[in-house]
């Protein structure tokens, strides 16, 4: 336990110092993510928040990977491949086919390298599902990362959850990158909460996507001899808010005649700030949300617990309940300009 407490550690401390220190050399650069009709901020804002995220995480990994019980060299290539990939798009530009070949390389790695999802199997279709898995993380958190302190703090509680699961570790790979994760989302989150004074940038919210995928993968691989209804839910629940509002914009793009591809303003933070909300209350509303999920599905773990699919059902539901009455299925893309600033 004191390995993974220094590795929290030194992870939140490389981000908090990085930050800034990224900020400058944006400026310097000026590297920003400029204002324009999908964005809801009303300056322009150094967007390179990736990097310090990348290394904080793996520093604190590094200091605390030692003999882990599976090989950790998949998890170091495909998170080298996802941050690269996210960073040259925030330098550069890169096309979403490049974005989404990238994610589908990250799945297939760790698919050869053992990381299955329940029921799948080790053949074609596990493979396919695995891709699938990282692909839809992935961009859940970059279509997340759209309001400021969001992406990075419900990214911390997921972290959390995982940190928090009762007994010993599932694997000590899993427990690294999960107080990693916790420690550099926490430092990050200091800059980029209401007012961001720094943007993530695809590079950090594919990162963030990826790693809360990896997790969710992992935590199967430890538990592959013991599933149940609650050890198949339990990574999907504290992830519902982001993944639930993928779901839905590709539903509602689709609806609507347009490419999935094309960025809209009906996520849900979207249709918050139209109603008036600062950015400051949907970050804190969304990670009292996760922090629910989180409870929901550790209560599920709990051996005595018997009403955990019930509990499941009426929490996810309770959540696509409001996403649709807020107007996640709305067939125009309406919602009036908010500035992302507001607090």
């Amino acid at each position: 336990m004191q390995t993974m407490l220094v590795a929290g550690a030194i992870s939140f401390l490389t981000a908090l110092i990085l930050a800034p220190a990224v900020t400058r050399l944006c400026v310097r650069w000026r590297l920003y993510d400029s204002i324009g009709p999908l964005k809801i901020h009303s300056k322009p804002i150094p967007r390179l928040g990736g990097v310090a995220i990348v290394l904080a995480l793996a520093a604190g990994m590094a200091t605390a990977i030692n003999s882990p019980q599976v090989p950790s060299w998949p998890f170091w290539i495909t998170l080298a491949l996802i941050w690269t990939t996210g960073f040259l798009d925030d330098i550069r530009g890169v096309s979403p086919i490049l974005r989404l070949a990238a994610q589908i390389g990250a799945g297939s790695l760790l698919w050869y390298g053992g990381w299955r999802l329940p029921l799948s199997g080790a053949g074609t279709f596990g493979l396919v599902a695995v891709c699938f898995f990282v692909v839809l993380f992935s961009n859940a958190f970059n279509f997340l990362d759209g309001s400021d302190g969001l992406c990075v703090g419900v990214a911390a509680v997921i972290a959390l959850a995982y940190v928090a699961l009762p007994g010993p570790a599932p694997s000590s790979l899993g427990h690294v990158v999960a107080w990693s994760l916790l420690g550099a989302s926490a430092g990050f989150l200091i800059p980029n909460f209401p007012p961001a004074k720094i943007f993530m940038g695809d590079s950090g919210s594919n990162v963030l996507g990826f790693t809360v995928a990896f997790l969710a993968l992992n935590f199967y691989r430890a538990n592959a001899r013991r599933l149940s209804p609650s050890i198949l839910f339990f990574p999907i629940l504290p992830a519902s808010l982001p993944l639930l509002d993928a779901v839905l914009a590709i539903l509602h793009r689709l609806r609507n005649g347009q490419s999935v591809l094309k960025g809209d303003r009906l996520h849900f933070y979207d249709l918050l700030h139209a109603a008036g909300w600062s950015s400051r209350r949907v970050a804190l509303t969304c990670y009292a949300l996760t922090a629910t999920m989180c409870v929901v599905a550790w209560l599920g773990l709990q051996p005595e617990f018997t009403h955990a699919f019930s509990l499941y059902v009426l929490s996810v539901g309770a959540l696509l309940i409001g996403a649709v009455r807020l107007g996640s299925l709305k067939s125009k893309d309406s919602p009036p300009r908010v500035e992302r600033a507001r607090t």
